[in-house]
Formats: structure tokens, sequence, C-alpha cells
């Protein structure tokens, strides 16, 4: 089998609710489709955050393609060592989106959704909602108790700051600690909590929201400091007993991550199938940190398409309790169209809170092609 033809639908998707996205705006999506001279297409969504869908597929054609066109798609580890090693080169997201793309296609061909091709741990796994930013503890003390009566087990939330947002912009720290306390109130002991606070503390407002969470029980504590300030994690952890998560966002990829690890800066290892090389690379960061009796929880991947493909990973793998759904909603929208805009199925949550594994050959993401033609931007080849 040969790779005949790579290309990227650029479509246009207008957000009207997401919190994320603001105003009602052009939200750009884009498409990969990897051909084979047997009929098989691997694809992968490009969106953002990041350089844009635009720019990804211009990464992409200009640079991946033609020494890709005519190799073997099966032959994943090779393309996925070249792809990293041109990554002066490549966004991460080139590289991420590439590797999804090749690995639906070698689950087509093999009849199986790609979690069987990596080894099938369980059969579904956990889910917990992570927020949105919202103005008052009280929208997100109402959000996590609705998932709480839906069945869900855990909730994360995400304060009204970050680095993208001026200071003077956001409230003061207090607030972070009244609406994780407001949160812990509405939904008793039985819910798991964890905070995000998106790398925007100075150490002594970490310090205090730490100590804070801490007596609340939280299960963790997601990105206080910016990625360079290893030292205040490190500080950080020797004052605190609650566990830190940290490396989502740090440039490297698997080979900065070790001094994380035996620096004692973080507890547990973060990734996605996007910036973090793919399924590919999302898997041996997994392995790294179970060599060191550490989980890898993985982070939203971004769009509709790339979170099937983590869960494929997250079913492969043992060391991940829990499934994150970034679904952006406004207070008081509990809707969960995020999570499948661009596909022809729902997402769905079952009665326990619990997502359960693709069952599908590759991906087991089917595109609506319906939706993505009704708006097309272009086509870059």
């Amino acid at each position: 089998m040969r790779i005949t033809e790579i290309s990227v639908v650029l479509h246009e998707r207008r957000s009207t609710s997401s919190a994320s996205f603001g105003p009602a705006r052009p939200v750009p999506l884009g498409v990969l489709r990897v051909r084979t001279d047997e009929g098989l297409e691997g694809n992968a969504f490009l969106s953002s955050p990041g350089p844009g869908p635009a720019q990804i597929a211009e990464q992409i054609v200009t640079v991946v393609k033609p020494w890709l066109l005519g190799a073997d798609p099966l032959d994943i580890g090779a393309h996925w060592r070249r792809l990293e090693s041109l990554a002066h080169y490549l966004s991460p997201h080139a590289v991420g989106t590439v590797d999804v793309a090749l690995w639906d296609i070698a689950g087509k061909a093999a009849g199986l959704p790609v979690h069987r091709l990596l080894g099938t741990c369980r059969d579904r796994i956990p889910a917990y909602f992570s927020s949105a930013h919202h103005r008052s503890p009280a929208q997100y003390a109402e959000e996590a108790a609705y998932w709480q009566e839906q069945g869900w087990k855990g909730y994360k939330l995400h304060p009204p700051r970050g680095l993208w947002i001026p200071k003077a912009s956001s409230p003061p720290v207090g607030f972070d600690v009244e609406a994780c306390t407001a949160v812990r109130d509405a939904v008793g002991d039985a819910m798991t909590l964890m905070l995000d606070s998106s790398w925007c503390y100075s150490y002594t407002d970490g310090l205090r929201v730490g100590q804070a969470i801490q007596d609340l029980g939280y299960h963790w504590y997601e990105d206080p400091f910016p990625t360079y300030e290893m030292h205040n994690y490190v500080r950080l952890g020797r004052h605190l007993s609650i566990p830190l998560l940290a490396t989502e966002i740090n440039p490297g990829g698997l080979a900065a991550l070790p001094p994380w690890i035996t620096s004692g800066a973080t507890d547990f290892l973060r990734g996605d199938v996007v910036i973090k090389g793919g399924i590919t690379g999302l898997m041996k960061i997994a392995h790294l940190a179970e060599a060191f009796g550490m989980n890898c929880e993985v982070h939203d991947s971004y769009n509709a398409f790339n979170n099937v493909a983590a869960r494929h990973v997250m079913m492969a793998v043992d060391n991940c309790d829990w499934l994150e759904v970034l679904a952006f909603n406004r207070a008081g929208d509990h809707s969960l169209a995020h999570f499948s805009y661009g596909l022809t199925r729902p997402f769905e949550v079952d009665a326990n809170g619990d997502v359960h594994a693709p069952a599908g050959p590759g991906i087991g993401a089917d595109i609506d092609w319906d939706l993505i033609n009704s708006a097309v931007a272009g086509v870059i080849s």
C-alpha cells in the first residue's frame, strides 16, 4: 500500500455559544485527508489553539507531503521518527495531525479499532467535565452539581485567568479559592475535583491556593506556574501533599519530560495527540510515566475527531484515570455539541459517567462531510 494524495479541506465553523470562541464569528477547522492506492483514507482534524488550520496545512503539504507520497503508510514508526527530526521546521500540530491520520489508515487496513493495534487494556474510562471561565463561584457550583446529577464522577475548574488575559481583567486570587469551596460544598465528597490554574500564579498565590484546595480534598493541582518555572513546581511540591500536574504544553515533547520526573516537579505527566507527537508520541509518554510509577493524564485534544483518537490511547494504557471533556460551555449551557462537531455520531457518556472505547475500524470517527462541505473555505493540496 502506498500514499497517493495528501490534502486539507478548510471549513469555517460558526460558533454562537462557546465561552472559548467568544462572539459568533468564523472559526476555522481543517480536515486532513491522506489517501492510498488501495482506496483507504486516513483523517485527522486541524483546529485552534496553535498556528491555526491553514498554517498547519501549509506545513503538511509543503514539508511532509513531498517525502510521504509513495511511502507505505503502515511504516508509522519510521514516519514518526522522521517527523520528530524535523521539529525545527514543523509545528508540533503538524506532526501529531499526520500521525493520527496514519494510525487511522492502519486500523482501517486491519479492520480493527486503533486501540486493538496498540493493545487494549479496557473498554471504558470515567469522564470529568472541564469548565470554561465563569463569572461567579455560584456558576461553577451549579455546573458541577448538574454533571454530578448526570452520573459524572469528576469536575475541574478553570478560573477566569490565563497567560493570554491581562492580569487586570482577572479577579483577585481569592476568587479561585471561593469558587473551589463553592463547588466542594455543592457536590460533597462523592465527586472528584481538580483545579487548572492555566500557568498564571505567582509563587505565593500558588502556595495559597494549593493549601486551600488541599484542605478541600481536591484530586490534583494543575499548571499553577508558567512552564519555564520548574524550580517553583519543585518548591511548591515540598510544601503540599496534593499531587501536582504539569507538562501539558512544555516544548520538546518526549525528550523534555525526564527532568520533570527526576526533579520531582510534577506527580503526573500530561499529553495529547495534537502537540505531543500524535498517537505514537502520546503512547511513548504514557510508557515513560509508567516506568516511573506515574500516571499520564491525557489532555483534551482540541476537536472532536482528535478527542476520539486520544481515547484509543486511553484504552491501551492503564495509567490514565480520566477522560477530559472540555466543552467550552458558557454558564448554564450543558450541551456537548463541541465534542461532536464535524462527526456523524454524537459524543456519549453513559449513566455511570463512563465513555466507552471506539468500536469502528481505524479511529472510528465518521466525518460529517455534508456539514464540512457546507462551508468550505478552500482546499490546500
